[in-house]
């Protein structure tokens, strides 16, 4: 079971989280957990464009033969495209 507490917002925050879960069909706290979780997601992402981008030619030579490929070459597979187009999952 859940235990909940109050926490004291300015209005117009209450305000902007109220308009989102409306938007998203949910809760006040289903839409905080929501944008946390999206905010989440994305400083992951930007951890994972840093580490990419701080890769040296050497240590890309070396994934690519390891057999593990960088992001930028993820993001430049075209045979995802095509299967993403083909909807083949």
């Amino acid at each position: 079971m859940s235990t909940f507490t109050t926490i004291k917002v300015p209005k117009d925050l209450r305000d902007r989280i109220a308009a989102l879960a409306a938007h998203e069909g949910t809760t006040l706290a289903g839409a905080l957990t929501h944008a946390l979780d999206r905010a989440d997601e994305q400083e992951f992402w930007q951890q994972v464009h840093q580490a990419n981008s701080d890769l040296t030619d050497e240590q890309r030579a070396v994934q690519r033969d390891s057999g593990i490929a960088t992001l930028r070459e993820n993001l430049a597979d075209e045979s995802d495209d095509r299967i993403s187009a083909a909807g083949d999952w």
